[in-house]
């Protein structure tokens, strides 16, 4: 029950259609204060309308700035579980990757196995009602099946077990199995197949196999997987001192601008990527040049408020500052005072 009049109520419901309809349009900004007025006047936290109005702010607000995600995610975590399971899929697959940008591990681990889990269970449930037109998700079932064992694929290769990594990309590779496969179905089991060729070639890196190096090039370059590609070629190669000038030269020019606009787990991958090139060309004592890329990385993590990672960066600049040029003391004075506009 609600302490609502009929008027509010229909106010509620009018609000909460008009706001589903400005989601659906692409135009979340609009819609946010019109959920907002949902929940503030629901009583109720259970009700499964002001739930889903918890959700659908959930996906408004996330975005490019770490601080505005975090505080996003810390909003939802306690309703998510009180979404209905089809909805749920898509959140906990939003859920890990936000905590993904914000390097929240054990909580990429978390929502990875539920989304396992869940994916899981409702697969088995489908197949014995025979029947998966009235899931109400965004993508096919087989994509938060995929995502989950790609997450678990993930956490092993983070803590080192590689060989347990490959079984899951193994998993995920394979999925031609899965029962229910539409067109859209078939297309995003050749998604999981294409990816898992890429992160096996990763997890080989990770393991010091140099020789897949050239190959892997091949395949990010095929793919436009650009980005994620150098950030592991660049991993790598400071784990192992590969020495991937080459591979770098081809890549590079590639990789979006500092200054474009990306989404966050982009710009996380960005600074990671720059904050390793330049620990790459430090070890290789190019000052100038690692100077210019920590740089880089110090404005991404200004830009994205990123505070973890701007201290990373303040420290390493602190042991190469001698090398660097007036240009540069300048542009480093300049970010740390935060003149530049995120």
């Amino acid at each position: 029950m609600t302490n609502v009049s009929g008027f509010e109520a229909g106010m509620k419901d009018q609000f909460f259609s008009v706001a589903e309809c400005l989601f659906k349009d692409e135009k979340k900004m609009e819609a946010v204060p019109l959920y907002r007025y949902v929940i503030e006047r629901e009583t109720d936290h259970n009700d499964p309308t002001c739930v889903l109005c918890q959700y659908r702010l959930f996906q408004c607000l996330v975005g490019i700035s770490s601080d505005g995600n975090k505080e996003a995610l810390e909003r939802f975590e306690p309703f998510y579980g009180r979404l209905p399971e089809d909805y749920r899929l898509d959140a906990l697959l939003l859920m890990a990757n936000v905590c993904y940008s914000l390097s929240e591990w054990r909580k990429v681990e978390r929502y990875g196995n539920e989304l396992h889990k869940l994916s899981q269970n409702m697969y088995e449930k489908l197949i014995n009602e025979k029947n998966v037109k009235n899931l109400q998700t965004e993508r096919h079932l087989v994509v938060y099946y995929g995502h989950g064992l790609r997450i678990k694929s993930f956490i092993s290769s983070l803590q080192g077990r590689y060989e347990e990594a490959k079984k899951y990309v193994y998993e995920y590779s394979n999925l031609g199995w899965f029962e229910f496969l539409d067109e859209t179905g078939k297309k995003e089991v050749e998604k999981f197949r294409t990816w898992g060729k890429g992160n096996m070639y990763a997890l080989e890196l990770k393991t010091g196999n140099v020789k897949v190096i050239q190959e892997y090039v091949d395949y990010v370059e095929k793919q436009n997987e650009i980005l994620p590609g150098a950030l592991n070629i660049i991993e790598s190669a400071n784990a192992f001192n590969f020495y991937v000038d080459e591979a770098l030269e081809r890549l590079i020019p590639k990789i979006p601008p500092v200054n474009s606009d990306v989404t966050y787990l982009d710009g996380n991958q960005l600074f990671q990527f720059w904050y390793e090139k330049s620990v790459y060309s430090f070890k290789r004592k190019r000052f100038v040049t690692g100077i210019e890329e920590l740089l880089y990385a110090l404005y991404l993590a200004h830009k994205m408020k990123y505070y973890l990672g701007f201290e990373k960066c303040v420290s390493l600049y602190r042991e190469y500052s001698d090398y660097a040029t007036e240009q540069q003391k300048w542009s480093y004075k300049h970010i740390v005072e935060g003149v530049f506009d995120s």
